[in-house]
């Protein structure tokens, strides 16, 4: 028994299950009760229930904590809850701490996100008293996932490094494990991929302290998830694989329903429908009791195999589950699908409604980066948003967001060079989400130029790009700036073929562009005009003065985004829909803010159904115009 309680106390749960003998009478609870709180330890929680009801019906406080904690980890929140509620008044110390804690914890995913927040901070509270910091950080983190789910993002950080601070990496690595694991995924939420591949790789190095699966599994959905969202599809793929067997081995609720749902989404989204419903009909339960997780990914499932009816049903009963549980994130993703599927149903007043929730938690949370394949996915309800007068007041503070955002592709698989290229109000490029700082004007102008124009020899390349420049000092210019793209981002991003006096150039056969002009004028020739609206952030490669080229697309941008407003405005004018009018000729005068006309048409619109207040400030823009 002596050698059993060492090996627990270092950590060393393995062993402990191994060597476990509950033939001792005299210590048969607390051996017991060890050796559930060990199988817990290593995440086998349905085989911990069974030790730990006996020991804890033997009358081992500690037992009597933890069986609450493993009910709670099995997804039977309210058995917990009820557990530790009767438990907790009989205990005292850190024991009745602990028991407050996972108290809380339980509560706040049954959905009681207040009581639950309260009972955790009391926990936390008892433990700073205690002086205990390695015990104390365990609680902080508690605090910090629940202030991550609720969106409270800044605080989740500040709590989440002073635990990471506090917590050893041993003999116990498995606190600061988790703790680094819940950064990584609050990082991730928040969009930084820089901190978060630090932290990631941080947390691979505290790993190898230890060989239980679990910790390892949890941590695989964090770098998963980083992967989805950085564009990484195939890795992405290849740890959702790995990640089903093991969450299935360790027979944990909450790994198993997270892999269930993105895996499912993942086989939908490229386009096997059918195995993404035997994904989540291998769940183990049936549809009428699975948790809100796979309601909603039943109904993104049946939105996109066209089933709108279905999916409204499914997506509608998640979004009540995750607005009653303050599960902001999780429920501004219902709610975008839910817009998307009533949209097409024709119950527009639902997806106003559902889209103008959604808009109003983005602008309370911020951070819209985990909405990133949603808003590429769902461009007609944008298009929809931008010019409905209830909604648009919203999307014009998302709308800075939302250029980074809608419409952006897929990238490609891993092996190529990825490159992301802004050029519409700013100059940006970016490497495999990285970003590339130049000292040459033209050499993003010449990346964008092979974009367009492949197979082009240097002197093509002077003419369009420079005619005005005598050719040596064109010449040399380009020369110039293919040496830097090839210095700043590999000597495989240009490359060339044909004569050795007049080669062709064109961007290396690995080198994959994301180009925003070119989004723009797919989004245009679709007819989304929100989407073109979100990627036009103002003249193209502003900077560039002394380019002919540069200043041709710069004119083809407005021209076509005009023409396709003015198109738009005639339409809804002969309509009869000035409010929407009115939206469409308030996007046209950020573009071009010095039409008279459509000032004009404005302050004539505004006159039949806009407030006194809106008509005189139209009517001042124009006044300023004629000044």
């Amino acid at each position: 028994m002596d050698q059993l309680i060492l090996d627990f106390e270092a950590g060393r749960y393995t062993e402990v299950i191994t060597a476990f003998n509950g033939s001792d009478d005299q210590q048969a609870a607390r051996s017991t009760a060890i050796l559930g709180i060990s199988l817990l330890r290593v995440g086998r929680f349905v085989d911990a229930e069974l030790p730990l009801t006996k020991a804890a019906m033997l009358g081992d406080q500690e037992a009597q904590v933890e069986l609450g904690n493993v009910l709670r980890l099995l997804g039977r929140f309210d058995e917990a809850t009820a557990h530790l509620q009767n438990v907790t008044d009989t205990l005292s110390g850190e024991l009745q701490l602990r028991a407050l804690r996972w108290w809380g914890v339980a509560e706040f995913q049954s959905g009681k996100a207040e009581e639950g927040l309260r009972r955790c901070e009391r926990a936390w509270h008892g433990y700073l008293a205690l002086g205990d910091d390695e015990i104390t950080a365990r609680v902080t983190q508690s605090l910090a996932w629940m202030h991550a789910k609720s969106g409270n993002y800044k605080r989740a950080q500040q709590l989440y490094t002073e635990a990471i601070r506090a917590l050893p990496e041993q003999p116990v690595p498995y606190p600061r494990l988790t703790a680094l694991t819940n950064l990584l995924d609050l990082l991730i939420e928040t969009g930084d991929f820089s901190a978060a591949k630090d932290i990631l790789t941080e947390a691979h190095r505290v790993l190898k302290f230890t060989q239980e699966a679990r910790p390892r599994a949890v941590l695989m959905t964090s770098e998963a998830e980083l992967y989805r969202l950085t564009g990484s599809y195939a890795q992405y793929v290849e740890v959702l694989e790995r990640l089903r067997p093991l969450s299935e081995d360790l027979q944990d609720y909450l790994l198993l329903t997270w892999v269930t749902s993105r895996l499912a989404e993942h086989y939908s989204t490229v386009g096997l429908h059918g195995k993404a419903i035997e994904v989540l009909h291998a769940y183990g339960k049936r549809p009428s009791d699975w948790p809100p997780e796979l309601v909603a990914t039943s109904g993104v499932i049946a939105r996109r195999r066209g089933q709108y009816a279905e999916a409204e049903a499914d997506l509608d009963r998640a979004v009540r589950i995750f607005r009653e549980r303050g599960r902001t994130p999780e429920l501004i993703r219902c709610l975008l699908h839910l817009a998307d599927a009533a949209l097409h149903t024709g119950h527009e007043s639902t997806a106003a409604s559902a889209l103008r929730e959604a808009l109003m938690e983005m602008l309370r949370l911020r951070y819209l980066v985990a909405f990133r394949p949603d808003l590429e996915e769902l461009s007609e309800l944008l298009h929809f948003a931008v010019l409905e007068p209830d909604l648009a007041p919203y999307m014009e503070p998302v709308l800075d967001n939302l250029a980074n955002l809608a419409g952006a592709p897929r990238l490609p698989e891993d092996g190529l060079m990825r490159l992301q290229v802004t050029t519409l109000g700013r100059v940006v490029v970016f490497k495999d989400n990285a970003p590339v700082e130049f000292t040459l004007k033209g050499s993003p102008l010449l990346l964008a130029y092979l974009a367009l124009h492949p197979g082009r020899t240097r002197a093509e390349i002077q003419l369009d790009l420079y005619p005005d420049k005598d050719s040596v000092t064109g010449a040399n210019y380009i020369r110039a700036a293919i040496k830097e793209l090839r210095d700043k981002l590999g000597q495989e991003v240009v490359s060339f073929e044909g004569p050795h006096n007049a080669p062709w150039y064109r961007l290396g056969r690995l080198v994959h562009v994301d180009l925003d002009l070119l989004h723009f004028h797919e989004a245009l020739s679709k007819g989304e005009v929100a989407r073109a609206l979100a990627l036009y952030r103002g003249d193209f490669m502003p900077d560039i003065e002394d380019s002919e080229w540069a200043e041709q697309k710069r004119d083809e941008a407005l021209l076509a985004l005009t023409f396709e407003l003015r198109t738009q405005m005639a339409r809804y004018q002969a309509d009869g829909d000035y409010r929407r009018y009115i939206l469409l000729a308030n996007q046209y005068l950020r573009a071009d803010p010095f039409d008279r006309e459509v000032l004009e048409g404005r302050v004539e619109a505004a006159k039949v159904v806009a407030p006194s207040q809106e008509l005189a400030k139209y009517v001042a823009e124009l006044n300023r115009l004629h000044n």
